[in-house]
């Protein structure tokens, strides 16, 4: 399977994710390279484009650390650390026109370390169970499992940038 990684090539989310794939050996994705299978983001901060959406054969997971519908937006482990809660997620959906909005491949629950900054958490937490889930996406649609867990919008919150 060919993956595009997107996003900011110089953030640990992508080095880690780019490194992640490798060992699984998975190509990545490279110029002059036509297609691929899948695009992962692992931390993406502008929105993709109908026309990039539809490259892809399997469809574009993006990475956010809430457990969404709840915590959609920027900033969401800030958010969490401002509103004293108790858990967090490492959570894969799927990219369509929205913000954050797209079906989930994979959650997984984390708790909040207030031990720590939020920097030293995302780092130590939350990367690790980035790369867990993203692992359990790319096994099943390696065999043929593409979940797709439609997000409950009654439970949806967004929060603006901190």
């Amino acid at each position: 399977m060919i993956i595009k990684i997107l996003g900011n090539k110089e953030t640990r989310a992508y080095k880690f994710t780019e490194l992640f794939i490798r060992e699984k050996g998975y190509q990545v994705w490279s110029e002059g390279l036509t297609m691929y299978h899948l695009a992962v983001a692992p931390l993406l901060t502008e929105k993709i484009s109908e026309k990039e959406l539809k490259i892809p054969v399997h469809g574009t997971l993006i990475f956010h650390p809430s457990p969404l519908p709840y915590g959609r937006g920027a900033s969401s482990i800030k958010w969490a650390y401002k509103r004293n809660e108790p858990i967090t997620a490492a959570t894969w959906f799927w990219a369509d026109s929205g913000y954050d909005t797209g079906d989930i491949c994979e959650q997984e629950i984390i708790k909040i370390d207030y031990n720590v900054r939020p920097r030293t958490f995302y780092e130590n937490e939350i990367i690790p169970a980035m790369l867990r889930t993203l692992n359990r996406c790319l096994e099943n649609i390696g065999k043929g499992i593409i979940r797709r867990i439609p997000q409950i919008e009654v439970y949806s919150s967004y929060d603006k940038k901190l």
